[in-house]
């Protein structure tokens, strides 16, 4: 591996955990009505091409990224869908 390969997987991590604390925070509270179905759907499609994009290229930083962020995307989509609203 060269430097750069290195960079790209510090790159990488630090991509994954970005919605690590978002996950935990909806799993703690068992609350997502802040969260944006749109969002979620756009963000799905969006690491879904990185990921298959990865995949052609194989670019090992982007896949490992982009398969973390999408199983994130996921879970928070599946808790969206089943915790109930909290009335404001």
């Amino acid at each position: 591996m060269q430097w750069i390969d290195y960079v790209g997987l510090f790159g990488a991590f630090l991509s994954s955990v970005t919605f690590v604390p978002q996950v935990y925070k909806a799993w703690q509270t068992r609350s997502t009505g802040d969260l944006s179905y749109w969002m979620l759907l756009i963000l799905l499609g969006n690491v879904s091409t990185w990921l298959f994009y990865g995949i052609v290229k194989k670019d090992l930083a982007i896949i490992i990224a982009n398969a973390i962020i999408l199983s994130l995307a996921l879970i928070l989509l599946y808790f969206k869908i089943t915790f109930k609203s909290k009335p404001s």
